[in-house]
């Protein structure tokens, strides 16, 4: 069933008969988003695989100059690129019907096409990423654990992931070459900030014409901020996650507790069972080695590429 974060709380500091004490349940949600990130440390959810085709909505911004969009929402902007499609749905100003975004200034502000000062509430920023004609690097999605797989939607192929050094052992300075792309990679700009830590993705060769890259990705588990927030499992998950929790809280208010091996080993026994079940999916997924010439069957053959692109 789903729990909200003061029911999990609840739950994990009533393992040592402290639901009543309010310091306890503190201590508790601090258990609770150890385990949070443990799991996200250990796995990456197929219940959290995404792609970038639906799009996102920040909360709430404002409009000045006719053209800057600001958002108080901390790193609200992180995941936008320049010529998405941008909207509102309320407010004192109003975002003009089919406007983009002109320009990416930081994590909170952004340039739009012109449209009217005041508040505005639901920004929402259409799915997939704009390929801009000799633009390389664009941001990826926010929050976003790991990339998952990247495809082009107009030239209609799969991406293939090559590390930076291979990219560089193979072309050399000619990177800056213009194509259709085939390769792509992640990195950062520039030195660790709360906004960049998603990091940006890079294609090789840099685009000669425009296009729509999807970008298929696992989110996180999100931590719970506030009472009523739910959390971020399963239904059926959300025991196993609390059983890790339990072990955390028990190991820092009590360490010499008899249960707390049992506890451990619990919570380790269900997290398997969840990665079993996770990791399952399909009846259709069939355990098997694929051979290299069907691994290869819907890769598109570029004979401008060394290797024809493999």
């Amino acid at each position: 069933m789903s729990i909200t974060y003061t029911n999990a709380q609840t739950a994990v500091a009533r393992s040592l008969g402290n639901a009543g004490d309010a310091d306890q349940i503190s201590a508790a949600g601090d258990a609770i988003k150890a385990a949070i990130q443990e799991w996200n440390l250990r796995h990456d959810w197929r219940f959290l695989l995404m792609d970038t085709s639906g799009g996102f909505v920040v909360a709430s911004a404002t409009i000045t100059g006719t053209t800057t969009l600001t958002t108080t929402v901390a790193n609200g902007f992180a995941g936008v690129n320049v010529g998405v499609a941008v909207s509102a749905t309320a407010g004192t100003g109003s975002i003009v019907a089919g406007a983009v975004v002109t320009a990416v200034t930081s994590s909170t502000v952004i340039e739009i096409t012109a449209s009217s000062n005041g508040t505005v509430t639901n920004v929402t920023f259409a799915g997939d990423v704009p390929i801009v004609a000799g633009t390389h690097t664009y941001a990826l999605p926010s929050p976003i654990k790991r990339p998952y797989d990247a495809l082009l939607v107009t030239n209609e192929r799969t991406l293939i992931w090559r590390e930076q050094r291979e990219l560089d052992r193979l072309f050399g300075s000619s990177l800056s070459t213009r194509g259709i792309p085939e390769f792509w990679n992640t990195f950062n700009t520039t030195s660790f900030t709360t906004a960049l830590q998603n990091g940006k993705v890079r294609l090789y060769r840099t685009p000669d014409s425009t296009d729509t890259l999807r970008v298929r990705y696992y989110r996180p588990i999100a931590e719970p901020s506030v009472a009523g927030d739910f959390l971020d499992v399963l239904d059926r998950y959300v025991y196993a996650l609390l059983e890790l929790a339990k072990y955390y809280y028990i190991k820092d208010k009590d360490a010499d507790n008899p249960r707390i091996g049992e506890t451990k080993e619990r919570a380790e026994h269900l997290y398997r069972a969840v990665v079993a079940e996770d990791t399952q999916g399909t009846e259709e997924n069939d355990m098997a080695f694929v051979p290299q010439m069907e691994h290869n069957l819907y890769r598109r053959f570029d004979p401008d590429l060394p290797f024809g692109g493999v």
